[in-house]
Order: structure tokens, then C-alpha cells, then sequence
């Protein structure tokens, strides 16, 4: 007869060996896997509609074909515009509108004058104005190099399609094994599925809607308005609204800035007004919820993880995993809640019976 013990050493090992072969695979096993889970209502809805042959093949390859038309190709595009665009910024207007910035930083307007003491304190730290014009030429040329580097390992994202592919031929084959492991009964097992699956779905759609809404109101802005690249602009604004709270300025108030050194305050204050108002206040938190509460009710999408808790996660998970942490973290938050609420219920669970036999 085997033992038991000896059984759970060598799945552990072999598990670690794997994990050692696979490593450098392992963020775009990880992250398809997340992706397959995140569409996975879309992908059942599809599936009990369809009454055709090889339905979960050609399901797949539809849904594989859909992330990287909509998500992966805009990035790809985009990174490869960056990479053209940013060399062709001029140093020295630049140069001209960081000192432009740091004389208007040095003589502030009231009410803003009670921030001088501490914005000249900063300044004469920094001493921008030393800056040399070909320190500014190599800022560009790094900033264009990471561009580069990220547009050279676009083989990551095929690799992350190719995953989430296999993830949806065979995820559910995976999902009953992996339960078939897991040492808690069935209504536990579904319990913790349930809250990874519905907050990771969550949060994919949400993010989604967030980035093309906001991306092609700021474009539309920009081109109604300016003489801006709207197009560029507007994906940069949508890529960036990933990044929870802040993302949606990280764009809109650089181009605010270049306005007011202009000279052009009126246009810089509706720009600022713009982004506060409709991309931040109207779309993100208006039509988002409307179309989360929307999403959540025509997938049955319930969770226990509350919007503030996923926004840290977002953030820390951004600072761990870089831009995938956007939905790694909440996925291993929501892990997290679940085997807690799944703990707390075997523990009342237990406790009553408990109870029970010492009643009788």
C-alpha cells in the first residue's frame, strides 16, 4: 500500500517541478487563465445558444479572436505610435516649456502664494533649471527605448492568447480536477469559484468599459477642440484609465499644462473641467455603475468584495505585477475572501452540530 504521505510529497514536487520548467511562461499561463475566467459568462451564454459541431472550439477561437482585436492589437498600435512620436518631440521647446512651468511655479497667484515656501523648496532641490539640453534629448530617447522594449516582447500577448485559447477548450476539465484536489465539499468548492469568478468578471468589464468610453470622449474632445493627434490621444486616455483613481489624469493634465504656458488659460481650465466632470465624474462614476449593475445583473455576477477594496488591490497589484496586476490582484484578493467566508461558514457550520449532539 502507498502512503498517503508520500503521495502529497511527490505531487508538491512535481507540482514545483513544472513550475520550475515553466516559468518563464508562467505570467502568460497566469494571466490567460484569469482572462478565460474573467469572459467566462460571455463564453457560457455562447455556448448553451449554439447547437452547431465543435461549438467550444470555433466559441473559442471567436472569443480569442475578440481580445486581441479589441484589447491586444489597440495596445500594440499603440505602443508602436509612442515609439514613433515621442523622438519627434522637440528638446528644446520642451526645454523651454519646463522653464516656462518653473517661472510660473516660482511666482504662484493667490490663493496659491501659501504653497510657495514649499514648491521653491522642492525646486531648489530639484534645480531644474540647470537641466541640460541634452539630458532632456536623453530623457525622450529612454522614454522611446521603453516603448521599444515593451513592443518587443509583444510575443507575450500572443502567448497570453494562446493560454486563454487553451483555457477555454479545456478550463472546466482543469476546474474539476483542481476541485477533485481541494479537501472542502462541493458547496464550498462552488463557493469560492463563484467569488473568484464573479469579482475577476467584474472587474474585466468594468476596466473595459471604462477604457473605451473615456478614450473616445477625450479623442472626440481633443478633435473637436484642438489640433491635437486625437486619435493618439484619445487611446493613450483610454490605455491609462486602467490605472485606477489617477490614470485618467496622468494625459488630460500634461496637455492642460502645455495650454496654460501658452498662454491659453481659458482653453487649460476646460480641459481641466472636461476631465474632472465627464471622464471622471460622468463616466467613471456614473455610467460605469450603471453599466456594472447592468453586467452584474444579466450575468448574475455576485461578490463580496466591495469597489474600494478592489481599487488597492488594482493599485498594489499595478506596483507588484506591473500592468497586469490590474486583475492578478484583485483575483488573489478575491481568493483570499473566499476561502475566509468559506472558513467562517464550515466553523458555524461545525459549531452547530456541535451543539446538537450535545443537546440530544
Amino acid at each position: 500500500m502507498i502512503s498517503k504521505n508520500f503521495i502529497l510529497f511527490a505531487l508538491i514536487a512535481s507540482f514545483f517541478f513544472i513550475g520550475y520548467i515553466f516559468q518563464n511562461y508562467l505570467m502568460g499561463i497566469i494571466v490567460g487563465g484569469i482572462l478565460a475566467i474573467a469572459t467566462r459568462p460571455i463564453y457560457d451564454i455562447l455556448m448553451r445558444k449554439s447547437n452547431f459541431s465543435y461549438k467550444k472550439s470555433l466559441i473559442s477561437i471567436f472569443l480569442t479572436l475578440c481580445l486581441f482585436l479589441f484589447v491586444f492589437l489597440p495596445l500594440i498600435y499603440f505602443v508602436g505610435l509612442s515609439y514613433q512620436f515621442i523622438p519627434s518631440i522637440n528638446a528644446d521647446q520642451s526645454m523651454q516649456y519646463i522653464k516656462n512651468l518653473v517661472g510660473y511655479l516660482k511666482s504662484l497667484p493667490e490663493p496659491f502664494d501659501i504653497f510657495q515656501e514649499s514648491i521653491n523648496a522642492i525646486l531648489g532641490e530639484f534645480d531644474i533649471l540647470n537641466v541640460d539640453i541634452t539630458m532632456v534629448k536623453s530623457l525622450l530617447n529612454n522614454i522611446a527605448q521603453f516603448f521599444w522594449k515593451i513592443n518587443g516582447i509583444i510575443y507575450q500577448f500572443f502567448l497570453i492568447l494562446f493560454f486563454y485559447f487553451l483555457f477555454n477548450i479545456y478550463g472546466y476539465k482543469l476546474f474539476i480536477l483542481a476541485t477533485r484536489l481541494l479537501p472542502m465539499i462541493k458547496k464550498f468548492k462552488r463557493t469560492l469559484f463563484n467569488e473568484l469568478s464573479n469579482t475577476i468578471s467584474s472587474v474585466f468589464f468594468g476596466t473595459i468599459f471604462s477604457m473605451i468610453t473615456q478614450g473616445v470622449a477625450f479623442g472626440l474632445f481633443l478633435y473637436i477642440t484642438t489640433d491635437y493627434d486625437a486619435f493618439y490621444f484619445g487611446m493613450a486616455a483610454g490605455f491609462m484609465t486602467a490605472i485606477p483613481i489617477v490614470g485618467t489624469y496622468l494625459i488630460a493634465f500634461p496637455i492642460a499644462i502645455v495650454e496654460l504656458l501658452n498662454q491659453n488659460y481659458l482653453f487649460s481650465i476646460i480641459i481641466v473641467l472636461f476631465t474632472i466632470v465627464i471622464m471622471s465624474g460622468l463616466i467613471d462614476n456614473l455610467l460605469r455603475l450603471v453599466f456594472m449593475k447592468y453586467i452584474n445583473k444579466k450575468f448574475s455576477l455576485h461578490y463580496s468584495l466591495t469597489e474600494l477594496f478592489i481599487l488597492l488591490a488594482m493599485l498594489a497589484g499595478i506596483g507588484v505585477f506591473g500592468g497586469w496586476g490590474i486583475i492578478i490582484a484583485p483575483a488573489i484578493l478575491s481568493l483570499c475572501v473566499g476561502l475566509i467566508n468559506i472558513y467562517i461558514k464550515s466553523h458555524i457550520s461545525n459549531t452547530s452540530y456541535k451543539d446538537k449532539k450535545l443537546k440530544t
